[in-house]
C-alpha cells in the first residue's frame, strides 16, 4: 500500500509457492527470481505461468542454468524476461563485479539486461546505464549500522538519490 502511494511498483523474489501464491494475493506486477533458485524448475514454471516479467539474477549460474530457465519461460508462452549481472558477494569488490558479462549475457540471450549490483556505492550502476542496463537493482537500508549481511551493499536514503540522479544522467 505505501509504495502504491509512492507510485511504485512493488514486487518480491519468491523462494517457494507458497510466497508465489502470497505475492499473487498482493498483486505482484513482476517476479524476480533470485540467482540461487535458478535451477529450481518448479517455482520458475510456477512464475512463469503467471505471464507477468520475471527478472533472473544469474550470479552463481552457469549459461546452461540460464538457458533452461529461459526454456521453461518460453515453454510456458512468458517471454518477457529480463537478465540482471550480479555477483553474489556482500559487499562485491569493485574489481570483481565484471560489468562485460551483462553484454555477454545480452549477446549470449538477447534479452533485456540489467545489473544486480552489490559493490559498497553506485559507480558500478552508472557504467551499467552506460553498458545497456536497463534494470538496475540496487539493496537500500535507513541505516548502515543496522545488523545484517547486506548493509555494507547497500546505500542509504541519501545515497540511493545520488545513485538514482547520477543513473538518470548517464542514461540521457
Amino acid at each position: 500500500e505505501e509504495a502504491k502511494k509512492c507510485g511504485l511498483l512493488c514486487f518480491s523474489s519468491p523462494f517457494d509457492a507458497t510466497a508465489v501464491d502470497f505475492l499473487e494475493e498482493l498483486d505482484a506486477p513482476a517476479y524476480k527470481i533470485a540467482s540461487y533458485e535458478i535451477n529450481d524448475i518448479p517455482l520458475i514454471r510456477r512464475v512463469a505461468k503467471l505471464h507477468k516479467p520475471v527478472i533472473f539474477a544469474t550470479g552463481i549460474a552457469h549459461l546452461e542454468d540460464i538457458e533452461r530457465a529461459m526454456n521453461v519461460c518460453r515453454e510456458e508462452g512468458n517471454e518477457d524476461v529480463i537478465l540482471l549481472k550480479c555477483v553474489s558477494a556482500y559487499p562485491t569488490p569493485y574489481e570483481d563485479a565484471n560489468l562485460t558479462a551483462m553484454i555477454e549475457l545480452y549477446d549470449q540471450f538477447g534479452l533485456p539486461v540489467g545489473l544486480s549490483d552489490h559493490t559498497p556505492g553506485w559507480e558500478c550502476d552508472v557504467a551499467a546505464t552506460v553498458l545497456g542496463a536497463q534494470v538496475i537493482e540496487k539493496h537500500f537500508t535507513l541505516d548502515k549500522s543496522l545488523p545484517g549481511p547486506d548493509q555494507k551493499a547497500s546505500l542509504d536514503p541519501a545515497e540511493f538519490a545520488a545513485m538514482v540522479l547520477a543513473v538518470r544522467h548517464a542514461e540521457a
